[in-house]
């Protein structure tokens, strides 16, 4: 499948350029990948997802849940069945800046001295949670990310190789610049793996760089942070 996917990252696997991708470009281009798709009555809304081992997953593109991605949202969900109680999330420096100061608004504006529930919850991590990082990480990955996690070992575990070059993938090429600016995050949260992106430039390659990162990000936690195996109780004698 990854490798069907990086095909359409190619220059004649994309719309014209400054045109957005319509919905019928969008059910063509998962036909040759072999993904299921939905395509809603609206420009621009549309379903896709399948399964990875097993384990269901969905890409969907419609109006904006949170208030700091405009346009139209690339939200994506992998029931990985991962470690319940890793919890880690991977967002640009732009975001996370604009995330933190509205945090502090929240708060000193209420005058209060605790999270507050109502926050998205990517707000209350980051007023909980530190950044952390370690010498794998690249010079250029810390630059344009940063890691927020409870716990360091399941952040290690799961921003693996494959996690990093999917991400630092979307900043290159044309309109990197503009999509380093864009807001863009990843979770890993009660055994589920999210992404939310701005669909910027509404093209088919943002959509496909989008499903190899969540895919990427669902393997990863599969493979490095499997759920705890249930304790055996011993027989009795």
């Amino acid at each position: 499948m990854f490798d069907r996917l990086r095909k359409a990252l190619q220059p004649s696997g994309g719309s014209s350029a400054g045109k957005p991708v319509s919905n019928q470009e969008v059910v063509r281009w998962a036909g040759t990948q072999r993904l299921a798709i939905v395509a809603q009555a609206t420009e621009g809304h549309f379903d896709l997802g399948g399964e990875l081992n097993g384990h269901p997953w969905r890409l969907e593109c419609g109006a904006s849940t949170r208030e700091y991605v405009r346009g139209l949202e690339l939200r994506g969900r992998a029931d990985v069945g991962a470690d319940p109680d890793a919890a880690v999330m991977v967002l640009n420096r732009p975001l996370q800046e604009a995330l933190e100061g509205n945090a502090y608004s929240a708060i000193t504006d209420t005058l209060q001295t605790t999270v507050n529930a109502s926050m998205p919850e990517e707000m209350r991590w980051l007023a909980m949670f530190e950044e952390v990082a370690w010498p794998e990480l690249p010079i250029s990955f810390r630059r344009h990310f940063a890691v927020v996690a409870e716990h360091i070992e399941p952040a290690q575990r799961w921003i693996h190789a494959p996690v990093v070059s999917q991400l630092l993938n979307i900043l290159e090429g044309e309109g990197g610049a503009a999509r380093a600016e864009s807001p863009l995050l990843l979770m890993l949260v009660r055994g589920k793996v999210y992404l939310r992106m701005e669909h910027t430039h509404r093209s088919l390659p943002e959509i496909a760089q989008a499903t190899q990162l969540l895919l990427a990000a669902a393997q990863g936690a599969l493979q490095n942070l499997p759920p705890p195996q249930l304790s055996r109780t011993p027989d009795s004698a």
